[in-house]
């Protein structure tokens, strides 16, 4: 019976990437007003990239004033693309590859606010990115940015969110924020946000298993599926501010729903902040629960969870191994987790 279940998930697994490649999974989705507007500018560290002559891409958070977050399939480094898998770091920009590759010359940052208005706030430097493979492997992007280039606006004022230092609670209520792509005008323009409520189980891999945490977007507990979201964040507070959990942007569809696996960054801050201290000899980070606000995650120092590594290539199915760390006797399962 476990070698027929893994067997159908398995089968899942390649429906869901064949899906992807013919157009959007048939799944409940939004088709209309699909979030709430940032009329207050309370989300202004939501932006999108901006690359070749249309200025296209995908969504981006900004985590300190000069580095962004994201996804690395949103800059094609993925299983799917030649030559561009898999990376663990800076090697994405030493051996650049997909878009990288073609536009790193002509690669910027254009303001969430009034999207799809492409108002550029930052050209980006350089790029590290972790490709390890289909969930539970890592698919987390960031990048060292310009606000001051010959083409940005600076005076558009843009608060950058840190990342979370801890996992949150099974039922923990969250937000996810995003900017609907060119094409998803019925989303809404500008800057959107929805509720979400982390009741999904949170998994990865033998090694590391606090890597992911599933979402299943029923329009009952979490809202319907919003596409061309790739890389944008999931919130939730913090030590009472708000923080990055993790990044929307891989996933599976089962029986007419869409399981998002939430890419969960808090077992890689060590990581984030050795590529910070390489670009700009910076030795702390932004930081939710310290009272100055900032606090160093240099290698040596003190985690609330144990930082891990690339870790192993992920091609084929990994059967879930469920995280320790909280407790789950809660959470929703995936089909046959």
């Amino acid at each position: 019976m476990f070698v027929m279940k893994c067997k159908f998930i398995f089968l899942l697994f390649i429906f869901f990437k064949v899906s992807l490649a013919f157009g959007e999974p048939n799944v409940l989705k939004c088709n209309k007003n699909c979030g709430k507007s940032d009329l207050n500018d309370d989300y202004s560290f939501q932006a999108r990239i901006a690359m070749g002559p249309d200025k296209w891409g995908g969504n981006v958070t900004f985590i300190e004033d000069d580095i962004i977050l994201s996804q690395g399939h949103i800059l094609g480094y993925s299983p799917e693309e030649k030559n561009s898998f898999p990376r663990c770091g800076s090697d994405a920009s030493s051996n650049p590859a997909a878009d990288w590759l073609h536009n790193k010359n002509d690669m910027y940052v254009v303001a969430g606010k009034n999207y799809p208005i492409k108002t550029i706030v930052a050209k980006v430097l350089d790029i590290s990115i972790r490709a390890t493979g289909h969930p539970p492997g890592y698919d987390i992007m960031i990048a060292h940015v310009d606000r001051f280039c010959h083409k940005c606006n600076n005076s558009i004022k843009i608060i950058p969110i840190p990342v979370a230092s801890k996992i949150p609670p099974i039922n923990t209520k969250a937000l996810h924020v995003f900017i609907p792509g060119e094409d998803k005008k019925s989303y809404g323009n500008g800057i959107l946000s929805d509720n979400h409520l982390l009741n999904g189980e949170i998994w990865g891999s033998k090694n590391n298993s606090c890597t992911r945490q599933s979402i299943k977007h029923d329009g009952i507990t979490n809202p319907p599926m919003v596409f061309d979201a790739s890389g944008s964040p999931v919130i939730y507070k913090e030590c009472g501010e708000y923080a990055v959990h993790g990044l929307h942007g891989n996933g599976m569809d089962f029986d007419g729903y869409m399981y998002e696996h939430l890419q969960l960054l808090q077992t890689q801050k060590e990581w984030i902040q050795s590529e910070i201290y390489r670009w700009t000899n910076r030795k702390d980070m932004l930081d939710a629960c310290s009272l100055s606000g900032r606090k160093s995650f240099m290698t040596g120092g003190k985690f609330e969870i144990e930082q891990q590594n690339c870790g192993e290539i992920i091609l084929n199915y990994v059967r879930p191994v469920s995280c320790k760390l909280v407790d789950q006797s809660k959470a929703l399962k995936l089909p046959n987790f």
